[in-house]
């Protein structure tokens, strides 16, 4: 009981909290000169209404940060450059405290699963694999001291208490009691700091040297503010209410206001992280009910009105409806497995390539597949829901092969009406990089570069496949009559599967003050968009 308690109060509190008070991350330009300090240019990266905190910069061009979808708490990425957010990972158990790891082309967080388990796991960015890194402790909160060592907050004995992991070895060693969640590596040092709260008084600001557990007083923390970062070796930023603080040691005798950020709506300024030059600040902020604050803009070239109409289901109940064929499938049980699907299910490649229809049918061929297949197992890594469309990416492993695919389920309260797998093609290039060029033209209502973009001979269908746009002199007509038209267009990247040479996202646009919705299926040859499939 005291173990459930522990991680009531250590992360599913904040996310409750969150959830009445609304918390969001926002990005600022920060500069420093001559001892002042100025944070500008503030603008809301989340946009969620549902759990967004523990932001963190993973390098210069991208943040990471918990963020809510459908229920549950994943591994959010937003691009600075071109104002776009996507989800690293889709599982069934929440994360938290998302960090990059030092050196390796991975993500760590803390996670807890459904069954109540909290550990410190690895994702890895290539495949959203999945590694557990400390198996004997409960973590909650944690940094990074070096490429395999970390300093976490471990909930043990109804408190926090202070530990230094050798990952390599699975080795730890506690060092304090009664710490409390933020943990900085101090710059120009080989130390951390933490939060120290054994003491009666004031809560204090120590530092931590990894290598021998020697910790030494560095300041105290403002009343009941436990969330502070390092703006460099001698300054440190914290915030209460809804202002900026710094404190520069050996020079001020408390801490000193140097920005009021209500004016963005924040009311209570919790996380702060300060990127690796110090031109950008991150802060996880509450905002008041009446906060009106705008939304980050990226990337949509076609658009839904969901104002006009309401989506047959909620987000939630697709996912349900999709999920009910994922565990029978996992554990083999063929008949709830087909069960998810509608009598008369039919099953395509994409875009409409038929393969076979009919709930016996389909029964047949994976009653044939367990029997060929010893092992076999499907994870859903990202999902994107647009009305009764559900698009998941999938890493699916049969006996020792393990692949990544794409699959667009139609469904509707009870069933899966049609099911339609998406290949993975090889890329001679990142596919990325030119969908990215695009959108910035898109925002920028530029048409020539905007039609760079695409090959001559691009096609843009209606799914599966309505031919709506046949060539550049065409899509350049129809793209420039509308850059001309709406002068506050401007769009957002919701979510993003990349699968081979294919990027799928679903897109948010701004059109004369209304909010559209659609999902987009780049296709990408010899380094230009191709074809695009939308889904509205």
């Amino acid at each position: 009981m005291k173990y459930y308690l522990l991680i009531l109060l250590s992360l599913l509190l904040c996310a409750y909290s969150s959830s009445q008070s609304n918390t969001e991350i926002f990005l600022f330009d920060l500069n420093v000169a001559n001892s002042k300090i100025q944070v500008t240019n503030g603008i809301n990266i989340s946009n969620n209404e549902g759990y967004d905190n523990q932001p963190s910069f993973m390098n210069e061009d991208y943040v990471l940060f918990a963020s809510t979808r459908n229920g549950q708490t994943d591994i959010a990425q937003y691009h600075i450059n071109y104002k776009s957010k996507t989800f690293i990972n889709y599982t069934k158990g929440g994360e938290y405290t998302p960090l990059k790891v030092p050196k390796k082309y991975a993500v760590s967080a803390v996670r807890l699963d459904e069954d109540g388990k909290q550990r410190l796991y690895a994702y890895n960015l290539s495949n959203g694999e999945p590694t557990e890194l400390i198996k004997d402790l409960v973590v909650a909160y944690y940094t990074w001291y070096d490429d395999n060592t970390t300093v976490s907050a471990v909930i043990e004995d109804e408190q926090l208490n202070l530990f230094v992991t050798d990952i390599t070895e699975g080795k730890s060693r506690k060092y304090a009691t009664k710490v409390g969640r933020s943990f900085h590596n101090i710059p120009n040092s080989n130390l951390v700091s933490f939060i120290y709260k054994e003491s009666g008084e004031r809560w204090q600001i120590r530092s931590l040297d990894p290598s021998n557990g020697i910790t030494k007083l560095i300041a105290n923390t403002m009343d009941g503010v436990e969330d502070i970062c390092w703006l460099d070796g001698r300054t440190l930023l914290s915030g209460k209410n809804g202002n900026l603080y710094k404190l520069t040691l050996k020079r001020d005798n408390n801490w000193k206001k140097i920005a009021d950020l209500s004016s963005y709506g924040i009311t209570n300024i919790t996380r702060l992280a300060i990127n690796s030059d110090a031109t950008k600040l991150l802060i996880a902020g509450d905002l008041g009910s009446d906060s009106s604050n705008t939304k980050a803009g990226t990337n949509s070239n076609t658009t839904s009105d969901e104002s006009n109409s309401e989506p047959t289901l909620t987000e939630a109940q697709a996912s349900a409806v999709v999920q009910k064929h994922i565990e029978p499938f996992n554990k083999r049980r063929l008949n709830d497995f087909a069960n998810a699907f509608d009598d008369n299910v039919i099953v395509n490649r994409f875009p409409k390539d038929y393969m076979y229809s009919g709930r016996k049918t389909l029964r047949d061929n994976y009653r044939q597949f367990f029997s060929n297949n010893k092992k076999a197992n499907i994870k859903v890594l990202n999902r994107i829901i647009l009305k009764n469309k559900v698009i998941d990416e999938e890493l699916v492993t049969i006996n020792n092969i393990t692949v990544r695919q794409a699959t667009i389920y139609d469904v509707d309260k009870e069933d899966i009406n049609s099911m339609t797998f998406i290949r993975n093609r090889k890329a001679t290039s990142n596919p990325e990089i030119i969908i990215n060029k695009q959108l910035e033209a898109y925002n920028n209502r530029d048409v020539e570069e905007f039609a760079k973009t695409y090959a001559k001979d691009i096609k843009l269908y209606l799914l599966p496949d309505n031919l709506t746009t046949d060539g550049i002199t065409d899509l350049k007509k129809r793209y420039e009559a509308m850059f001309n038209s709406v002068p506050d267009l401007n769009a957002e990247i919701m979510n993003r599967i990349v699968l081979g040479n294919k990027v799928i996202d679903k897109e948010k646009v701004t059109i004369n003050g209304k909010i559209y919705y659609a999902v987009a299926i780049y296709e990408i040859k010899d380094g230009l968009i191709s074809k695009v499939t939308f889904i509205q």
